[in-house]
């Protein structure tokens, strides 16, 4: 009895084959997916240095639209003498900054005294205030505390010559009593004068009751 065997040569070599052929799709895919990678970083950098030209090319731009104003106000500017100089310097040296005295004023006052109104005519200031004043207290050292504080300060009192009392009044309401009085400050001399140039008029101003 003859016993036959049947081998087929091909099982190995298909296998051998199919492996070969996952292999080159896996290198493909591989190298799509590079390219794509590298094809997409490419393009941002090309997008983001489009962006950057387009930002340097305005700021120049603007630096050649600033430098061409600049050459043309130097051409129409207006020559300056000296003397102009210095008279605008004198005016801003010796001008009386009535904004920053009368926010100091109102720094200055003590907690229980008010100022109800204020002119200013004919080289002098007018100022009145109103208080209280307890049992214990005297209108003068009221008065004169107030004066002396306004005389210490040396950016209200700047511009100002002298500083007096003008009037007083006293008055009771319910057992407590009430202290209107005005003060009298007078611009040093020459000071109205530049002020009168510069300002002109008068200043009045009523911020609270009282004549």
């Amino acid at each position: 009895m003859i016993t036959q065997f049947t081998i087929n040569l091909n099982k190995g070599e298909d296998t051998a084959e199919r492996e070969v052929r996952w292999r080159k799709r896996r290198e493909i895919i591989t190298m799509t997916v590079l390219i794509l990678a590298v094809l997409v970083v490419g393009y941002m950098n090309f997008m983001q240095n489009q962006l950057s030209q387009q930002v340097i090319a305005t700021k120049m731009k603007t630096k050649a639209d600033i430098t061409r104003q600049l050459d043309s106000l130097k051409k129409t500017g207006k020559n300056i003498s000296k003397e102009d100089v210095l008279a605008l310097a004198k005016l801003e040296k010796e001008r009386v900054l009535w904004t920053k005295k009368f926010l100091s004023l109102g720094e200055l006052l003590p907690e229980e005294m008010a100022i109800t109104y204020l002119e200013y005519k004919n080289n002098m200031l007018l100022m009145r205030f109103i208080t209280t004043i307890k049992k214990d207290e005297k209108e003068f050292d009221k008065v004169k505390g107030l004066i002396d504080i306004l005389r210490a300060s040396p950016l209200f009192f700047r511009d100002f010559a002298a500083m007096r009392l003008k009037e007083q009044h006293q008055t009771s309401i319910e057992e407590q009593t009430i202290l209107s009085f005005s003060v009298l400050a007078s611009i040093e001399r020459g000071t109205e004068s530049r002020e009168r140039r510069s300002r002109g008029g008068s200043l009045a101003r009523a911020v609270g009751g009282g004549n």
